[in-house]
């Protein structure tokens, strides 16, 4: 418990460091897209690979995929049954939020030391499965609802096998299957940039956050929030009841169902014509949500 509670006061100090000196003018919001960059090409694929190096391939892995596949199908049928009486905006904000997490940037750093080599594979099969998702499933049904099409397979490709961390995870699994280990020299680099990429993305993300809480969108953040939380901790509990995970894969499955929305959510709404300043409200606030849940559903598994 003391391990966890240590991790989480670090994580949001260096959240808060990086708010701070925003307001203080030292960064500016601007700044955080060249850590942006910088943990997308370089610290996100080293930790992979750091992460990875002693992976052992087995069939609980294919079990996280499918759960996180699952686990967005649910998370999209609750969230367009909640907005089914709303405005377009309204439903947008449910298509791209409510059933995204926030894995490489967030879940991924804030686990990093906390959990098994195996319990690390089980996140990155399961943010391949919600990358595809997102930019697959949703992303389609927004381009339907705006009469610019479906789905598109090449732009899916193009999305998520394209992405660096995503190409990383890949590497890594096949070699894990081939049994090639990299050579000690790479190994050591991945270890000494990977180690980086927490302390980047926690301070990219202060820098990023905003505390504008609008009063007259408490009852619609209150009910978000709360319909999302109830429908994960339902499907944390089938997880830990009915998936065959061992123990330290169904932990890391389960702190994940409790991440935050994902970071391009509000971008992603923005695009498809929704309300992205309602968009960012609602990342900014499942920052710290999430960071509650994930401590406490950490500490009962």
């Amino acid at each position: 418990m003391g391990r966890v509670l240590t991790q989480t006061v670090v994580y949001l100090a260096l959240l808060f460091i990086g708010y701070g000196f925003k307001k203080g003018g030292i960064f500016k919001a601007e700044d955080s897209g060249f850590l942006k960059s910088v943990i997308l090409y370089i610290t996100m694929p080293a930790m992979a690979v750091n992460g990875l190096k002693d992976l052992h391939l087995q069939m609980s892995f294919l079990w996280c995929f499918l759960t996180g596949f699952f686990t967005c199908t649910v998370l999209l049928l609750v969230g367009m049954a909640a907005s089914k009486g709303q405005d377009a905006s309204g439903k947008l904000l449910y298509l791209f939020s409510f059933n995204s997490f926030n894995v490489g940037n967030f879940a991924i750093p804030f686990l990093t030391g906390l959990i098994s080599a195996d319990g690390f594979a089980a996140l990155c099969l399961f943010d391949i499965a919600v990358a595809m998702f997102l930019y697959g499933v949703d992303y389609s049904i927004a381009e339907s609802r705006k009469g610019e099409g479906g789905f598109s397979l090449k732009l899916l490709v193009k999305k998520v096998f394209c992405s660096p961390i995503t190409d990383a995870y890949l590497a890594m699994l096949l070699l894990a299957a081939l049994q090639i280990r990299l050579p000690a020299p790479v190994l050591k680099l991945a270890e000494v940039a990977g180690n980086a990429n927490a302390f980047l993305a926690m301070l990219s993300i202060g820098i990023l956050f905003e505390w504008n809480l609008d009063r007259k969108n408490l009852k619609m953040l209150l009910g978000f929030f709360s319909l999302r939380y109830i429908t994960v901790l339902l499907l944390a509990a089938g997880v830990v009841l009915f998936v065959p995970f061992p123990q330290d894969i169904r932990q890391a499955v389960c702190v994940l169902l409790m991440a935050p929305v994902a970071s391009v959510a509000p971008l992603l709404t923005e695009n498809a014509g929704g309300n992205g300043a309602k968009a960012a409200q609602i990342n900014s606030i499942s920052i710290f949500t999430g960071i509650a849940m994930m401590m406490i559903v950490y500490m009962i598994l």
